[in-house]
């Protein structure tokens, strides 16, 4: 049986921000590894859920913080209204309709706040660096990655996938979690304590910080979230055909 899921179209050209770019390129990497996870993938630009049996949420730029109380300040970029309204539209009709969703950087963000939660707006400085300053960088320049580990954790169905404990990720995110936001359990933390990876084995929602699509990822571990998510597509399809 074939099994399709959602994923909003990125709204951005990324013609004034390497950044932007940046997503732009990785999006259809995103795409494939859902491929790869035996799912058929249609990108939408409309509210439309029919006959999807799933919701992926991909990467791109900032939330606009007026979603979460945050502020606007400089560091934020590709701050979308449109792409915004697309994203939070789709993944909460996914929600109502009890369909499994998967998070992908943004995507985690995204849910994190419309679940109400918040974001910490420009990460301080710790131990662990999130993303390089691509800043500088031109359009179609190769996207350098930071790489750090994290600590899945015993018991999350993204560990039934990556096996607990500490892998290593490709990391490129200039925001993160602040406050966790209720009926999300966070499964994954980044050795600074940044929650990393978040699941609501309730309604079928996981979500990683991380970019799994990034090049230098062991294949295992690209396709894991993807395998977890495509399981818990299966999951609900078989129960609703019941």
């Amino acid at each position: 049986m074939s099994l399709r899921v959602a994923m909003p179209l990125r709204l951005s050209d990324g013609s004034a921000d390497a950044r932007i770019d940046a997503a732009n390129r990785i999006f259809d990497d995103v795409a494939a590894l859902a491929r790869a996870a035996g799912l058929d993938v249609d990108l939408v630009d409309v509210v439309d859920l029919t006959g999807v049996d799933g919701v992926i949420l991909p990467g791109g730029g900032d939330v606009d913080p007026l979603r979460y109380g945050g502020a606007v300040i400089d560091a934020l970029y590709d701050v979308n209204p449109e792409q915004d309204e697309l994203d939070f539209a789709i993944a909460r009709a996914a929600l109502d309709a009890g369909l499994p969703v998967l998070g992908v950087c943004r995507g985690l963000q995204v849910l994190n706040v419309l679940y109400g939660g918040t974001l910490v707006e420009d990460l301080p400085p710790t131990s662990i660096v999130h993303t390089d300053d691509d800043r500088g960088c031109a359009p179609g320049d190769e996207i350098a990655w930071s790489w750090h580990p994290v600590e899945i954790a015993a018991g999350s169905l993204l560990a039934a996938h990556t096996g607990a404990g500490a892998i290593s990720v490709a990391s490129g995110h200039h925001q993160g979690i602040g406050a966790l936001a209720p009926g999300l359990t966070a499964v994954a933390t980044a050795p600074d304590g940044l929650v990393e990876a978040v699941e609501d084995a309730a309604r079928g929602v996981i979500a990683v910080q991380w970019h799994p699509e990034a090049a230098a990822t062991p294949a295992h571990l690209a396709l894991a979230p993807f395998a977890a998510f495509a399981q818990l597509v299966r999951q609900r399809s078989t129960a609703a055909a019941l």
